[in-house]
């Protein structure tokens, strides 16, 4: 039987595997393996098969259609028509809002900076006899596990 469990990075993943130890689990049957973080930047543009849901088109698009709509309608007054004005208001639309996205993308990121410091998070999993799986999960579930599971 194995039990498998996840952790964060912290005290109560030792004090699990000292509890484990002291309950008679040998050394040799505790595997704890660290996940390794994300290697490489999130992209900057979705695909249709992949999306992390940050686009930096949405405030361009709708600042786009504002002011093509108020563009074209002062056109109609303006020198140059109302097609031309249009197309103003939606190069200008489009920039600002692109420019607004990438801006708050930058302040979000810088928010969330000292939380992505954080290790990933811990797998361990322990090889022992059915009899004692009850009391590995009980161990685990007591110092903080995210998770646990029981294979056979």
């Amino acid at each position: 039987m194995h039990v498998i469990a996840s952790f964060e990075h912290s005290i109560y993943l030792e004090l699990a595997i000292t509890a484990l130890e002291e309950a008679g689990i040998p050394k040799e049957h505790i595997y704890a393996v660290s996940l390794q973080g994300r290697p490489n930047k999130p992209k900057m543009f979705d695909t249709i098969h992949r999306s992390d849901g940050v686009s930096l088109f949405d405030a361009g698009t709708a600042l786009a259609t504002a002011l093509t709509v108020i563009g074209s309608s002062y056109g109609f007054i303006l020198k140059g028509g109302a097609i031309l004005w249009g197309f103003i208001g939606a190069v200008v639309g489009f920039t600002i809002g692109v420019l607004i996205d990438i801006a708050h993308k930058k302040r979000k990121k810088a928010n969330l900076l000292p939380s992505r410091d954080k290790m990933t998070e811990v797998i361990v999993l322990v090889a022992c006899e059915k009899e004692e799986t009850k009391h590995i999960q009980a161990v685990f579930w007591e110092h903080h596990a995210f998770g646990v599971a029981i294979c056979e």
